[in-house]
This record gives structure tokens, C-alpha cells and sequence, in this order.
């Protein structure tokens, strides 16, 4: 099922796949929200997908990232092995500069050390960019919040958000002191 370094082997991948017998993660709905990349052609790329790199993280385990293709578009696919049997599909997204050169070669290898400033996306290892997002989602006991205007880091490649730990007190403070500037029409999906 695993190879000794514990990261998932690509025959278990394909056949979790085909089977149905896989997890997603939120980074992938994500993507399905803003049409970047869908099931199926997840499912494609993992069908004909080759491991490319192997991921280590001490409390996290091993992922591997694959390259596969869904008709010509390239998809890379981050898996994952819950330990339990499951595949776990952590992220799915379409590589492209600044980080990737080509679908196989990243533009760069390495990055800094724990404490320096946070240049690398944890989840896919794209370029973090400082920008102010327009509405980033923020939950408290239960309750949504949209806090807007917000400096953060985001990552060019799959999307994550970034937010240092001074501007989550700020956040937790305003809300604390019900300091709202409105609401919002909200859309929900319900899955039956």
C-alpha cells in the first residue's frame, strides 16, 4: 500500500481513485468555486498520473505530488495516506509560473528557514505574495465572519491564505467589540 518512506505508491493512488475510495480537502472546493480545476479532471490526472516529488512533514507524514493530465491541461495532484485506508486528496491545481517553469520543473528549489518571513505556501509550495484580500472568511463558535481589507499573505499557486498572528487578535478584537461595518448577502449551497 505505502512505500517505506510512507508516502502513498501511484498504483495505490490510481486504484483509490478508481474505486471511489478517496477523501478531498477544502483547498480542492476552492478550486471547484472558482472553476480552475474539477473532479473529473482530477480523477484524469491521478488515472494517468506519474509521482513526481515526495513531501515529508514531521507530524503531517509523506504526500506525494503527482503530474497527470486531463485531456492536454496539466494537474497536479497532492496524496496523500490517511492511515486508515483512505486516500486523501489534499490539493489539486494547474501548475504555472512563478512556481512551476513547466508542468515537471519548478522554477526554484529550497526556501527559507522556520522565523524567516513566509515566502512558501505550506500546502503546495507556491510563492506567497503580500496583498490586502478583498473578503477573507473568518469563524468564531460557530459563526461566519467576512472581514474585509485584511493584509495577507496568498499563495499564487493554490490560493491559501495567510494572516500573521497580530492581525488574527485584531480580528478576534473587532469582533469581541461587535465593531461591524454590515452584512451581506451570503449564497449557500445544501448537498441532499
Amino acid at each position: 500500500m505505502i512505500s517505506s518512506n510512507d508516502a502513498p505508491e501511484i498504483e495505490w493512488i490510481k486504484e483509490k481513485a478508481k474505486a471511489d475510495d478517496y477523501n478531498i480537502s477544502e483547498h480542492i472546493i476552492r478550486y471547484f468555486l472558482t472553476k480552475k480545476v474539477t473532479i473529473r479532471e482530477i480523477e484524469d490526472a491521478i488515472a494517468n498520473g506519474r509521482i513526481i516529488e515526495i513531501h515529508s512533514h514531521p507530524e503531517k507524514g509523506a504526500s506525494a505530488l503527482l503530474l497527470g493530465y486531463s485531456g492536454e491541461k496539466p494537474i497536479h495532484v497532492m496524496c496523500a495516506d490517511d492511515q486508515h485506508g483512505w486516500l486523501l486528496v489534499l490539493f489539486a491545481y494547474v501548475p504555472a509560473r512563478p512556481m512551476w517553469k513547466d508542468p515537471l520543473n519548478r522554477v526554484t528549489k529550497g526556501g527559507k528557514r522556520m522565523g524567516e518571513k513566509l515566502n512558501k505556501c505550506f500546502f503546495c509550495g507556491g510563492k506567497i505574495k503580500q496583498v490586502k484580500v478583498g473578503n477573507f472568511d473568518y469563524r468564531l463558535e460557530g459563526k461566519l465572519y467576512v472581514v474585509k481589507d485584511i493584509p495577507a499573505g496568498l499563495c499564487m499557486q493554490c490560493g491559501e491564505k495567510y494572516i500573521t498572528a497580530q492581525a488574527s487578535k485584531k480580528i478576534n478584537r473587532l469582533i469581541e467589540e461587535d465593531r461591524f461595518g454590515g452584512t451581506e448577502e451570503v449564497f449557500v449551497l445544501k448537498y441532499e
